[in-house]
């Protein structure tokens, strides 16, 4: 996908996310409050290979722990057409950092508060990365979230395990692109994530070592 395509895509997300923001006076609400770019868009390629849109949620996090299914998350996923556009996209919840062990480099370009953020759009299509206010975790910051997440995916983890072979709660969440057996992929999938990450911090840095983090947690992009 050329980087041009892409960014139209984070301006067309962005300006529906605006407008949905009247649905907050309603019973039907909008969770979303930030809008995220993380992946290679961040770099100087033309084309871009894995460019991903985190949605912020104004949800608890125990709704909304590492790759767990939220509804409202689907749900606004779907309002913004993400499922049919060629972006990977994921979401967390307002109340942790934006970064996690997958996406270490972000730039937020849009919030509720604000819209979307034209400066932002701009360097990204001029390539101006230095004037991009990127978020970054360290390696201290980053194993005190793992640390902080990891009980909550457990937890979410051994609900799905305890639930699994119940009819209502299988009959609840099975439908249009939802299973038992995806919820307990996503769960299990979720504490291995991030058990590995904590080992990877404690490991000592090997310099031979390239072998690439290949992303798991975002729903693929359309084919």
């Amino acid at each position: 996908m050329k980087r041009s395509t892409a960014i139209g895509h984070l301006v067309e997300i962005g300006e529906v996310s605006s407008e949905k923001l009247r649905l907050r006076g309603t019973e039907i609400g909008w969770p979303v409050e930030e809008l995220w770019v993380a992946g290679d868009l961040l770099g100087f390629a033309d084309t871009v290979d894995a460019g991903s849109v985190v949605l912020v949620l104004d949800v608890p996090p125990d709704e909304a722990s590492w790759l767990a299914i939220n509804r409202a998350g689907e749900w606004a996923g779907d309002q913004l057409r993400l499922r049919k556009r060629p972006l990977l996209w994921c979401y967390r919840p307002l109340a942790w950092p934006v970064w996690n062990h997958q996406h270490r480099r972000l730039v937020r370009y849009w919030s509720a508060g604000a819209g979307l953020d034209d400066t932002v759009i701009d360097a990204l299509r001029t390539r101006r990365l230095d004037r991009l206010d990127v978020v970054e975790p360290t390696a201290s910051e980053l194993d005190q979230q793992l640390h902080a997440e990891l009980p909550v995916s457990r937890r979410h983890l051994r609900m799905v395990i305890e639930r699994y072979w119940d009819r209502d709660w299988r009959r609840e969440h099975t439908g249009y692109d939802e299973s038992p057996e995806n919820h307990l992929w996503r769960a299990a999938a979720a504490v291995s994530e991030m058990q590995d990450a904590l080992n990877e911090l404690k490991a000592p840095a090997s310099p031979t070592d390239s072998t690439p983090v290949v992303p798991t947690n975002e729903h693929p992009a359309p084919h």
